[in-house]
């Protein structure tokens, strides 16, 4: 035996609970990271990929793309520029890593260290905004 019980729910719950769908299909989609600029670290969403830049005080140098090219499978590139400023010299190591395996390639040497790779700009959804009119 079985006994169902049906209650009709006020007006004002069903409009909140539409609302609440609506609200909830019009959000933006999920990023993989949060947008954090602080004092030598920027790490920047864009879609299905994340930007980071890392640098530190003694010069040291990192920059990564990381892109989500399938559900849960990520291509990752990158470079890390490491100064050595007592011996003159600095190493550069670039790396990239997905469903192809990783390969890192490294120069060692004296000389200015190799500029790493520029990320891209950004602008805030405020400067976005101001520059419409």
């Amino acid at each position: 035996m079985s006994l169902s019980l049906s209650l009709p729910l006020p007006c004002g719950l069903c409009a909140l609970l539409v609302i609440l769908l609506v609200h909830l299909s019009a959000s933006a989609p999920p990023t993989l990271v949060p947008q954090i600029r602080t004092n030598g670290f920027q790490l920047e969403p864009l879609e299905n990929t994340y930007y980071l830049s890392i640098q530190h005080p003694d010069g040291t140098i990192r920059r990564e793309s990381v892109k989500e090219i399938a559900p849960g499978l990520l291509q990752v590139e990158g470079v890390i520029n490491q100064p050595f400023e007592e011996l003159g010299t600095s190493l550069v190591v670039t790396y990239r890593a997905g469903p192809d395996g990783y390969v890192a390639k490294y120069t060692y040497g004296k000389g200015p260290p190799t500029p790493p790779p520029q990320l891209p700009q950004f602008l805030s959804p405020n400067a976005l905004k101001s520059s419409v009119g």
